[in-house]
């Protein structure tokens, strides 16, 4: 697959030190910015990160502890990478099928609901969405699983600090 949508636990992955599969999302980043695969993601992804952002800064997970500054220089450089974000307008009963048929919850069901739309893969850090979801819908792949196809460097966007 060329086109992957990417969930907020990828995203975060680029930035937050304590993430178990930073560096399979850093080669997924690498090849996106090599020309090797699109990278998109839901217009919704932007709150997801900043929910998760404002919870490090709040010490909720003692793991992922995080100042007010390193938090925004996380936000910068995500906005910095400007993927294509799609709206997921006339998606919306997809979603709920979705969420309903296989207890997701709505933000889960939509990047599955977008992957569907645009025949692209979709990228999750989640394990246990993964495992809930692959068999019925092979479209979905978990992070450690993913290998490089370029040999891009790490590209100098994610410098936050």
């Amino acid at each position: 697959m060329n086109v992957w949508v990417i969930d907020a636990s990828v995203g975060l992955a680029f930035y937050l030190p304590a993430e178990p599969y930073k560096a399979q999302a850093l080669s997924l980043l690498a090849d996106y910015t090599a020309g090797a695969i699109d990278l998109v993601v839901p217009t919704l992804i932007s709150y997801e990160i900043i929910h998760v952002l404002s919870r490090a800064v709040r010490g909720v997970k003692k793991k992922q502890i995080l100042t007010h500054d390193q938090a925004e220089a996380i936000l910068k450089a995500w906005t910095r990478l400007n993927l294509e974000k799609y709206p997921l307008d006339g998606l919306e009963h997809r979603v709920l099928a979705i969420a309903e048929t296989h207890r997701r919850s709505g933000y889960d069901a939509a990047y599955l609901a977008l992957a569907e739309h645009l025949g692209a893969g979709l990228m999750t850090g989640d394990e246990r969405f993964y495992r809930a979801m692959h068999d019925e819908f092979p479209q979905v792949h978990f992070i450690a699983h993913y290998r490089a196809i370029s040999s891009g460097e790490i590209p100098s966007s994610l410098d936050h600090g």
